[in-house]
């Protein structure tokens, strides 16, 4: 057994009130040597009426020869109770005791000072646990684990857990999984369950406790890991989250709404299910294969009380039955054994296939219509023309229909496929080439077997006015699904919502009360952001339905531009993450280790040497020579940092994410092209008209956060370029000054300005436009290293 050395300490560090960075860090004693790298990152949560036990287990790796004497620090959540603080020496696990530290801004500041981590300035004002851990074996690794218990805030019926790990400078990466458990118990019905941070995996025990799993290989520990949920006994679950940062403007809103445990009523609303599949020519092969799995696992879904019919069309259109017959046993086993038999050849008719298949509907008005049309092509048998086909069918579409639309491969036309759901409250799917057709139909399928609550509309008393809501039609609201709802609302105070729907001939509202904020302290900025790419995935999406308007085309700029978002008007790349390489030990100045160089100023990437590092401020003066030509050089940059980490990407995986990512550049630069001059079958149809179809409607839907090119500061946008933020509204002619990152200048910036910490957050390369139009630059390798008190409130007196 190996001797070893434990001195367990809590720092309170009470000057600001903001959400710590939770990933944990284990900091060698040798001040040449990076934090190590993070292993594995665990997180089981259980949550029991707001009471929440968090156990945390971290596995680090010494990459050196040598043993190290290093220190541990985890923040833990403002107002947690830590009861459990470990590590496992020679394997075996060793409890520690927790103490108080009193120089807690000393210690920190020379954490922050090594690290040369400014991501480490969100440790400020939570209460951050430290352990001295010796020996630390060479080429080994080393766990550690912490429980700490917490009281999840409650607004309304709405419960709000966080697990903080945000970092907006260097996040860390996980060299193998990340991963998170969650247990939701409560003694009243749990509902919404929602994280706008990760995409989480929900299994419902019962009414009253849900299961919710996250986990990723070499995961970027960039975001706060956020869980929302609602507790209610009611039948249908509404949750409003608030975000309204500025009180003189109108404020954001998301609203999740979800169905209890149990159906209403305590039984299913009987449907009429009608498939149609394209059986033409070009279906030959796999395809035909596929399809046919496909249809089959659609009516082996069918619940007994619904009723059926399937067609296929190629020339002409045939059908199972010519009337829609009862999901019997007899009828599902002679509907398999017809679609076992069908065959691919002839044309496409696909006006003639709609029409038959609207025309089974019966008479019934509340009885559920429900269409799934597969098809991989353009018609080309009696009328071809889209817009007629549209038109035609539009004429008959009704308001318990609901057509599913399917494109299959890249030769169909995607303008009539989206219309066509997007009229009926429904969804197009496309599967592309080397996609497997059955696992898209059995995905879609799955979520939309039991219809909860359909013709859904949203009102609200008086004093509240909702306003731009995304969807802008409500779909139907199915048993396990859950509805996000993102807009924008005018007014204040207490307010009812009321959600109206259909169960079967019934009318149905279900009414709760919430409280819109006339300010709130915009710690869900998320809201804004997703209400912001859903709304500019609608305006494109428009765009390329209807033709380029002037109007549609400057607010999708302009929403792009402030959001971050990528269009074919704005150039937003964001050049994939890859897994954290192996720390190794470099010589930097006064001892300070030195970490990698961003790319725009001359580094080598992530691990390679600074070299000749270019001064901030001549890069940014480079790259924006005049107004607005910040953005197209980034572009320019994005694109050849995504071909280089295509070509030197350790794995498949990560090479083929990077050349996904240039595809769909290339695609909004060919759209833009194409609407130029006005040839808008290109963006309506083909392989192009798909990725577009595809990247839009991902816009429309998006209910996680994503990494952004744009971030602000104090009301101003700041652009990433090359690792480097710059002030879009910096110019090279403006006077500045530089400041030494981690310098006493920097710390006494931050000691008489707290508010700037967001803003050094974002790295230690950065230029920002101060309130007296001075540029603000912050370097690694230049810059003063100390400021007088007058000369840095001169820098935020307003002009």
């Amino acid at each position: 057994m190996r001797t070893f050395k434990l001195v367990f300490s809590l720092l309170a560090l009470g000057l600001f009130s903001q959400t710590s960075l939770g990933r944990g860090l284990l900091i060698p004693e040798d001040k040449k040597l990076p934090p190590l790298a993070m292993l594995n990152h665990k997180v089981d949560i259980r949550i029991d009426d707001q009471i929440a036990i968090t156990r945390v287990e971290q596995t680090f790796r010494n990459h050196t020869d040598r043993a190290l004497e290093a220190t541990y620090i985890f923040p833990v959540p403002k107002g947690a109770s830590v009861t459990s603080f470990t590590m496992w020496v020679d394997g075996k696990e060793t409890k520690g005791e927790l103490m108080e530290a009193a120089k807690a801004r000393e210690i920190y500041t020379s954490i922050v000072r090594q690290t040369q981590d400014p991501g480490l300035l969100e440790y400020l004002g939570n209460n951050l646990m430290r352990m001295r851990i010796f020996p630390v074996p060479p080429k080994g690794d080393q766990k550690v684990s912490l429980t700490f218990t917490s009281v999840s805030p409650r607004e309304g019926n709405g419960v709000e857990f966080t697990y903080p790990m945000k970092s907006d400078a260097r996040a860390s990466s996980t060299l193998e999984n990340f991963t998170v458990k969650a247990v939701l118990k409560s003694q009243h019905g749990i509902s919404n369950v929602y994280s706008p941070s990760h995409a989480i995996n929900m299994k419902r025990e019962n009414d009253k406790e849900v299961v919710v799993q996250f986990e990723k290989g070499q995961a970027l520990l960039d975001r706060d890991f956020q869980l929302f949920y609602t507790m209610s006994d009611k039948d249908i679950g509404l949750t409003v989250l608030n975000h309204r940062p500025v009180e003189a403007e109108d404020g954001f809103f998301s609203l999740l709404i979800s169905p209890s445990f149990k159906p209403l009523n305590g039984k299913t609303i009987p449907r009429d299910m009608v498939f149609v599949m394209d059986t033409s020519g070009s279906m030959r092969g796999v395809k035909m294969d596929q399809a046919r799995k496909a249809m089959r696992y659609c009516v082996e879904n069918l619940a007994p009380e619904d009723r059926f019919a399937v067609l296929n069309f190629s020339t002409t259109v045939n059908s199972f039955r010519n009337e829609l017959v009862p999901a019997s046993k007899d009828y599902l086993d002679l509907g398999r054994k017809w679609i076992d038999g069908l065959e691919s050849t002839g044309g496409t008719a696909i006006r003639d296939a709609l029409l038959a298949g609207i025309n089974l509907k019966s008479s019934d008005p509340d009885r559920p219509f429900v269409m799934v049309f597969f098809t991989d092509g353009m018609p080309t048998i009696g009328e071809t023309n889209p817009d007629k086909i549209l038109k035609e069918v539009s004429a008959k579409i009704t308001g318990n229909m609901r057509i599913f639309t399917f494109g299959v491969g890249d030769d169909v036309n995607t303008t009539l496929l989206d219309s066509l759901a997007e009229q009926t409250k429904a969804l197009p799917t496309y599967v592309r080439p080397n996609e497997d057709i059955e696992i898209k139909a059995s995905s879609l399928l799955s979520k939309i077997t039991n219809p909860v609550l359909v013709n859904l509309k949203l009102e609200t008393t008086a004093d509240v006015r909702l306003l731009e809501v995304y969807p802008p039609q409500l779909p139907d609201l199915f048993h396990g699904s859950q509805l996000v709802v993102f807009g924008r609302y005018k007014g204040k105070g207490a307010t009812a919502i009321t959600l109206k729907g259909n169960v079967g001939k019934e009318s149905k509202s279900f009414t709760h009360e919430f409280t819109f904020a006339s300010k709130t302290s915009g710690d869900r900025e998320f809201v804004e952001q997703l209400w912001a790419r859903r709304k500019v995935g609608f305006l494109v999406d428009q765009i390329r339905t209807n033709g380029e308007k002037k109007e549609l085309v400057e607010e999708v700029t302009l929403l792009a531009k402030k959001y971050g978002i990528t269009t074919p008007y704005t150039s937003y790349l964001v050049v994939p993450d890859g897994a954290t390489p192996a720390p190794v030990a470099r010589a930097g100045r006064d001892g300070i280790p030195a970490f990698a160089t961003p790319p725009g100023l001359g580094g080598g990437g992530a691990g390679g040497p600074a070299g000749n590092q270019k001064k901030v401020l001549d890069f940014a003066r480079e790259n924006q020579e005049k107004p607005g030509k910040l953005g197209y050089n980034r572009g320019v940059f994005a694109e050849k940092a995504l071909e280089q980490r295509a070509a030197n990407a350790p794995n498949k995986e990560e090479s083929d994410k990077a050349r996904q990512t240039i595809e769909s550049k290339l695609a909004l630069d060919r759209a833009k092209a194409a609407m130029a001059r006005r040839d808008y079958s290109s963006v309506q149809g083909g392989k192009l008209g798909v990725d577009l179809s595809v990247h839009y409607q991902q816009l429309r839907n998006e209910s996680q956060v994503c990494q952004s090119a744009v971030r602000q500061f104090a009301g101003r946008n700041l652009m990433e370029l090359g690792g480097v933020w710059i002030d879009e509204g910096f110019n090279p002619k403006m006077k500045s000054v530089t400041v030494r990152a981690q310098s006493d200048a920097y710390f006494k910036i931050l000691e008489q300005q707290p508010k700037v910490k967001a803003l050094y957050q974002l790295g230690n390369h950065l230029v920002w436009v101060t309130p007296n139009q001075t540029a603000l630059v912050i370097d690694t390798h230049d810059g003063v290293v100390t400021l007088s008190d007058k000369e840095i409130a001169d820098l935020f007196a307003a002009k």
